[in-house]
């Protein structure tokens, strides 16, 4: 989340500018955000969790062809499969993320829906419910170009002539999810290998390696290798309302999804 472009929305610009002033303070790699969901009981459930990042920014590419010319304001975070906030999100996936950043004092609540992409060998694992091409837009302000040649493709489609590919925006979610994975820390990456979290803990300690790589034997790594990337789950949020509070400025500014890629902005009382 270093860098954003004149593209993105308003809001986004302004969390990722006082991220990176939070950061210059505290050197944190990235701040954590709040995330709220509901549990299967319908009460209220929060807890803390690092954000990944939005589509197309920085590592998270939409395609192993993508060279860094799209942009999103749809921001990820991972879970574990078998994970509380896993069947939570199943039950319902309305969530809130909030953001606090205490030494620039500002305060961002996003809230929106989450799907969840698993891996293609989980077995909970299905196409991604949010077809994420609606909110990509390229960097360069080709959007245009890109919607005529998008109306010539479905034309195409619709006569039954060839289906050629999408070049504008070519989508390939489980590479995004894949280097959302690829991206950790080796020590992230050994959790995910770990038994379900939230149960009992087991006596064994070859179930909780510090790091795959320091498993000796070759076939335990790969196998701890492959039930980590199995149990890696990237979660998308298309955010619909977004409340921004700057506390030394004494503003507070909502803004709300009108379109695709639009927004509408109000000034409200802090």
């Amino acid at each position: 989340m270093d860098w954003y472009s004149s593209r993105d929305p308003e809001w986004k610009k302004q969390l990722i500018k006082h991220i990176n002033a939070e950061r210059e303070i505290t050197n944190e790699r990235v701040p954590v955000m709040a995330l709220s969901t509901v549990d299967v009981e319908g009460h209220p459930a929060v807890r803390m969790v690092s954000p990944r990042g939005f589509v197309g920014d920085g590592f998270l590419r939409i395609s192993a062809t993508d060279s860094g010319q799209w942009t999103s304001d749809v921001l990820t975070f991972c879970t574990h499969a078998q994970s509380n906030k896993v069947r939570e999100l199943v039950n319902t996936n309305e969530v809130q993320l909030v953001f606090w950043l205490p030494n620039v004092r500002v305060q961002v609540r996003c809230s929106g829906h989450a799907h969840m992409l698993f891996h293609p060998e989980n077995p909970n694992y299905s196409t991604l419910s949010l077809d994420i091409r609606h909110r990509m837009r390229p960097r360069d302000g080709s959007d245009a170009e890109c919607q005529g040649r998008r109306d010539e493709r479905r034309e195409s489609i619709a006569a039954g002539g060839p289906v050629e590919p999408d070049v504008c925006g070519e989508m390939d979610t489980e590479f995004i999810r894949e280097q959302a994975y690829l991206n950790h820390s080796p020590v992230i990456q050994a959790w995910y290998a770990w038994p379900a979290p939230g149960r009992v803990r087991l006596s064994d300690p070859s179930l909780y390696p510090a790091t795959i790589p320091q498993i000796d034997d070759k076939a335990e790594a790969e196998k701890y290798e492959a039930n980590a990337r199995r149990n890696y789950v990237l979660v998308f949020v298309d955010i619909n309302k977004v409340d921004f509070v700057n506390l030394d400025e004494s503003t507070r500014t909502q803004y709300v999804r009108r379109g695709d890629t639009s927004w509408s902005i109000t000034e409200v009382n802090p």
